[in-house]
């Protein structure tokens, strides 16, 4: 019985290895670089097929670099002829590099990982002597995302923020999920998960999105957008206790108790913290903050180790979590002796 063709792919003799030499050698032919839908309409494959294509390259040692020519985001290879100081590493140098890619684990299956494991494989080569180093230094993420099957949708969303290009997607959460259109503007790690912040093409102001709830993203190629210089991203989480930015500012005051104290004093967990030692040894903890979603969380995680002082509303919504989880664990004894 023949096989039937994998959607996307060519069927017959045109197979991927075809295909990357075809690829090298309009590579080869542009040193100007060439657009990867260019490429793709070439070779009769998705843009998804060069993008993945272009990293086997690159794995094979072709030098690839993505560069802005003529206002166009292109594609295209690396001259040898250039000559370039090696760079030289100290041990510690090494070490601290060792260290801060274990620091990147928790973004297996992405690009971002991908080309960061390359820039390093380069500096510190497997069969160095020094290149267990990275045994030497163990990173334990909590709760790390998993976005190994979402490379090709996250390769879409590098496109319009590296291009200014519009994404068109299916959202799946917050306050209304449904389609949107996004003018994105940057990546945001936090908490070990991507976001995506961006203007909202319908609301007309800036938006942050999970990336794994992002679904059927698209670039669209015939839609660009100017970016605002007066847009500041990292400036838009200034003051935020996490990721929520909207609302008045608030005063913020927590007591903890001598057990909690002393993991709560070495962190900073907010840039405008206030630090005051109790006469029990407990610890208060001020800050001013626009939201307190995220405060919530963060009291109830230390128990009855915590109580809010400040302002009356996390009182009210911190106090009603508890009594409904305690609520949870009042069961008659009856009925949990099973009788």
């Amino acid at each position: 019985m023949p096989r039937k063709p994998t959607p996307g792919r060519p069927s017959g003799q045109y197979t991927q290895a075809v295909r990357l030499f075809r690829l090298f050698q309009l590579l080869e032919a542009s040193p100007e670089g060439v657009r990867i839908d260019d490429i793709a309409r070439e070779l009769g494959v998705t843009a998804r097929s060069i993008r993945r294509d272009l990293k086997a390259l690159e794995l094979s040692g072709t030098e690839i670099e993505h560069a802005d020519v003529d206002g166009e985001r292109r594609v295209r290879r690396l001259r040898t002829g250039r000559t370039t100081e090696p760079i030289r590493l100290t041990r510690y140098q090494r070490y601290s590099l060792a260290a801060a890619r274990r620091v990147f684990d928790v973004l297996a299956g992405t690009p971002l990982h991908d080309d960061v494991s390359q820039f390093f494989a380069r500096l510190i080569p497997a069969g160095d002597e020094e290149g267990s180093m990275s045994e030497r230094f163990v990173y334990i993420p909590e709760a790390p995302k998993n976005y190994r099957k979402l490379k090709d949708q996250i390769y879409d969303i590098y496109d319009g923020i590296l291009r200014t290009f519009t994404l068109q997607f299916q959202y799946e959460g917050g306050t209304t999920p449904g389609p949107r259109k996004l003018e994105p503007y940057a990546l945001v790690l936090y908490q070990n998960g991507l976001y995506v912040v961006g203007r909202d093409v319908a609301k007309g102001e800036l938006r942050t999105f999970a990336v794994e709830r992002m679904r059927r993203v698209r670039v669209l190629n015939n839609a660009p957008f100017k970016r605002d210089p007066s847009i500041d991203v990292s400036k838009n989480f200034e003051g935020a206790f996490g990721l929520f930015t909207s609302g008045e500012r608030q005063h913020v005051v927590i007591d903890f108790s001598p057990m909690a104290a002393p993991y709560i004093e070495p962190r900073e967990w907010h840039h405008s913290q206030k630090l005051t030692r109790l006469e029990d040894d407990g610890l208060r903890v001020e800050f001013d903050v626009p939201n307190l979603t995220e405060v919530v969380g963060w009291v109830l995680r230390w128990g009855a180790n915590a109580v809010v002082r400040e302002p009356p509303e996390l009182i009210k919504r911190v106090r009603d979590e508890h009594m409904k989880a305690a609520a949870r664990y009042a069961a008659p004894e009856a009925t949990a002796s099973g009788a």
